[in-house]
């Protein structure tokens, strides 16, 4: 999430927590209940990836 990273576009809190949420689901194994963060957590089915910010 550094300034300058592809991902870092657009430079919002809301991006930034997108990005740390996608981040610690990915680490713990990509299950439903890793994603709820209080009910700020959304599920999307869609591939976020956009420019060169991928999303795995």
């Amino acid at each position: 999430m550094q300034k300058g990273c592809p991902c870092n576009i657009p430079d919002t809190l809301f991006n930034h927590a997108s990005i740390a949420m996608n981040l610690y689901y990915q680490y713990a194994g990509r299950n439903q209940w890793n994603c709820n963060f209080g009910n700020s957590g959304l599920i999307i089915f869609a591939d976020p990836s956009y420019g060169s910010c991928i999303y795995e």
